[in-house]
């Protein structure tokens, strides 16, 4: 793909710290691209003490180069482009702590949203702006845009939305990236994707170097208990998520699950038509009971 990245000034967005840090360096960061025993990781010789687990007893790729390439064929972009996480929340608590100073810098929200953009900004002692949705659950443009400031770093946008199911209008994610009074990072939480009319933004990172899409394979993949997520965002800041990480922080038994469900995505697919069908079969019911004012639209699960 193209590397449209002129908009992103890395200098300008990223804290200067992290920016200067030097990564840990694993035995296999020193001999990447090669297998064998590794003396300086201290691994146990022999092996786990449960029978018939593998090689537990052996750290993780810190890479997970065939995950990557899986979800970046599933997804339409590039492996580079690829951020790996213990679930969504450790993206989010990432994206925080690599572009926000504490005490200095803010996020924005949109409540009603998922709580944890705000759990993590308080973690890292991040200040939180909120701009309420409209009434039908959309971004009032205006609002958002007047709200700004130099110190606004991130901007969470969670569509399709929890809780309250309705997805954002692309042209309304499109004139926030576009517009000269904001040059912070933008993250589309797109946790429910799959469950949308709508289809992923993951391919607009091309366009917009300084957007980040998130996902994850605990909704539509029904994974919620391995803990797997990812944020797809320029390959820059890709790289710098990368130096910030724990150096194993996917683990072998995540891994291969996560392998065997990109290999599933047609299963994953035909449930997510099952789960719609039951949800608009309900809504339907709901919308003939007495007492119910009004059914709202959910591009979610729920």
């Amino acid at each position: 793909m193209a590397d449209k990245g002129s908009d992103l000034n890395l200098e300008r967005l990223v804290r200067p710290n992290i920016l200067l840090l030097k990564p840990y360096r694993c035995a296999r960061d020193e001999n990447k691209g090669r297998e064998g025993l590794f003396m300086d990781a201290n691994e146990n010789g022999y092996g786990p003490c449960l029978p018939d687990v593998g090689e537990l007893h052996r750290y993780p790729c810190p890479y997970q180069a065939e995950l990557k390439s899986k979800i970046a064929a599933f997804r339409g972009v590039d492996a580079d482009q690829i951020f790996l996480g213990v679930g969504s929340d450790e993206a989010i608590d990432m994206i925080v702590r690599v572009f926000c100073t504490p005490s200095r810098h803010s996020v924005l929200v949109t409540p009603p949203t998922y709580g944890m953009y705000m759990v993590s900004a308080a973690i890292n002692d991040v200040a939180v702006q909120k701009v309420d949705l409209t009434p039908d659950f959309q971004l009032p443009m205006d609002e958002v845009l007047a709200a700004v400031t130099e110190d606004t770093r991130i901007i969470f946008l969670c569509s399709p939305n929890n809780p309250a199911g309705e997805t954002l209008r692309t042209p309304d994610i499109r004139s926030i990236l576009e517009s000269p009074r904001y040059q912070g990072i933008v993250v589309v939480d797109e946790a429910y994707v799959d469950f949308s009319s709508r289809a992923s933004l993951a391919t607009l990172v091309d366009e917009f170097p300084r957007m980040i899409v998130m996902q994850t394979l605990s909704k539509s993949f029904g994974l919620a208990g391995i803990r797997l997520g990812w944020a797809i965002a320029h390959k820059s800041i890709v790289a710098i998520f990368n130096n910030v990480k724990a150096p194993y922080n996917i683990s072998r038994l995540t891994a291969e699950v996560a392998l065997k469900a990109m290999d599933s995505v047609d299963v994953m697919q035909a449930t997510a038509q099952k789960i719609i069908a039951n949800k608009q079969a309900m809504m339907k019911e709901l919308e003939g009971m007495d007492g119910v004012l009004k059914v709202f639209p959910s591009d979610t699960n729920f």
